[in-house]
């Protein structure tokens, strides 16, 4: 794909008329119009396209970048920092990472602490499969370089804002405790060390890695409350840091640790009043959390409050295959047509999320898509392959180093192993069997919402 081609799938009509008034002659014109006409799939190969074109591909490559420069001064024409925040918020992190560089080398004004601070921001962001580590803490670096006054707390905001984003990155990894190399013990020393300290916005982020190591590594609900609530107790003295609503921000995290305890009503009206006031698409973690406001509105049953909030949010996503984000927006999707029973759209967007995330292998999204396509199984009635894909995926599930970690979806394809066999021998479930599905659904409601006691309820019409 190239940059140009990347721009234009991600423009809408008027943005698309914008750049139809260019005045392009020549070869300019051919390769614009011939890139244009493959908005809504992808290019031909390169042979293919020179061929068509009858150009080389230096010729080509030159036109591309002299036909991207032009769309952005037509499309931005203040370019600078309001280019990089429209290519951020079109989910266009390569040519992000690009125009960064670009504008570091070629700007004709002395670059300040300001440009590197915005630009380690942006690269920090950038989802797993385009993150790049070395060009983050290069920024990160410069912006202490440029600071006229840089002082420690400035050394351990940088160190802390990257040591997070290790935290959350590494959680990818197919043995993530091993390949982060340091424990909560650590954590908490450092905790100890910060804690008589003036240096808010270092604390702030180890409050923030300490959630994410309860998250990822070391369940804990109460823990990551306990720890956001440190977090949000400093919110008057960093405000001044975010170019974000950090008030409404400390929020959404709140509803999303309440939905993780399974306190689903409370997290509904946060997430409502906070939607409600209007989320801007540069909000940190915009689309988890648009993504946990979808699932529980699927728990509570408003699935086409859910479906119209995931038709908005994730559809471009997943149109444009985001990595991570498309990857989340199928699964809610899956989520959503399974829960009120629209199993070929179910299996729709679950092979789309299957698909993207083969690409970009993210470990807790391919188990929980193992439970879905088993789920799936089992709503479609085919129980004998339901069977034989929970035993599949426990085999699965001991062979990773981590077992522990995912020791409770072993109970999980244990439970739907059971259900598909009560049908089978035509037997109503037992006693541990109706226990065991009340520990999931009491557990899992956040992340699998109502999908267990859909089970539970299958199973009783098809042994009554």
């Amino acid at each position: 794909m190239s940059q140009l081609h990347s721009l234009i799938r991600t423009l809408n009509e008027a943005e698309i008329a914008s750049l139809k008034s260019i005045r392009l002659i020549g070869k300019e014109k051919e390769v614009f119009d011939y890139v244009l006409k493959f908005k809504n799939s992808e290019l031909p190969e390169l042979t293919s396209i020179l061929n068509d074109l009858a150009i080389t591909d230096t010729h080509y490559y030159k036109i591309n970048s002299i036909l991207l420069r032009k769309a952005y001064q037509t499309i931005v024409p203040n370019q600078g920092n309001e280019l990089l925040l429209y290519l951020k918020q079109k989910n266009l992190f390569t040519l992000l990472r690009h125009e960064l560089l670009t504008q570091e080398k070629k700007t004709t004004k002395a670059l300040n602490d300001a440009f590197y601070l915005q630009g380690f921001h942006y690269l920090i962001d950038f989802p797993y499969k385009f993150y790049d580590k070395k060009l983050t803490e290069i920024f990160g670096k410069k912006y202490l370089a440029h600071k006229n006054k840089s002082d420690l707390s400035d050394q351990l905001y940088v160190k802390y804002h990257l040591l997070f984003s290790e935290i959350n990155r590494t959680a990818a990894r197919k043995n993530p405790i091993k390949a982060l190399g340091f424990t909560i013990n650590d954590l908490l020393k450092q905790e100890k060390e910060l804690e008589k300290t003036s240096h808010h916005l270092a604390k702030y982020y180890l409050y923030r890695c300490i959630c994410s190591y309860y998250t990822y590594y070391e369940k804990s609900n109460t823990k990551i409350i306990e720890y956001l609530k440190k977090a949000i107790s400093l919110k008057n003295n960093i405000a001044y840091f975010f170019p974000i609503d950090i008030g409404q921000f400390l929020e959404l995290l709140y509803a999303d640790a309440l939905l993780s305890n399974n306190n689903i009503s409370d997290s509904e009206k946060i997430y409502k009043k906070v939607f409600d006031s209007g989320v801007q698409s540069n909000m940190y973690g915009y689309y988890y959390h648009c993504e946990q406001y979808a699932l529980v509105l699927i728990i509570q049953k408003k699935y086409a409050e859910a479906q119209a909030l995931l038709n908005e949010i994730f559809e471009p996503c997943i149109a444009n295959k985001i990595d991570i984000y498309a990857t989340r927006g199928a699964m809610c999707f899956t989520k959503l047509y399974l829960s009120n029973g629209e199993l070929k759209n179910a299996l729709h967007y679950l092979n789309i999320a299957k698909s993207i995330n083969e690409k970009s292998f993210y470990l807790p999204f391919d188990v929980q898509l193992r439970v879905l396509e088993n789920i799936y199984f089992f709503l479609k009635k085919d129980y004998d392959f339901v069977l034989q894909l929970a035993t599949r995926n426990i085999k699965f599930v001991r062979s990773q180093e981590q077992e522990s970690l995912f020791s409770d979806y072993i109970t999980i394809w244990k439970f739907i192993s059971a259900f598909a066999n009560s049908i089978l021998k035509f037997q109503k479930p037992s006693k541990e069997m109706i226990k065991d599905c009340e520990y999931l659904q009491e557990k899992y409601t956040c992340l699998y919402c109502n999908l267990f006691n859909i089970i539970y309820k299958q199973t009783i019409s098809q042994t009554h």
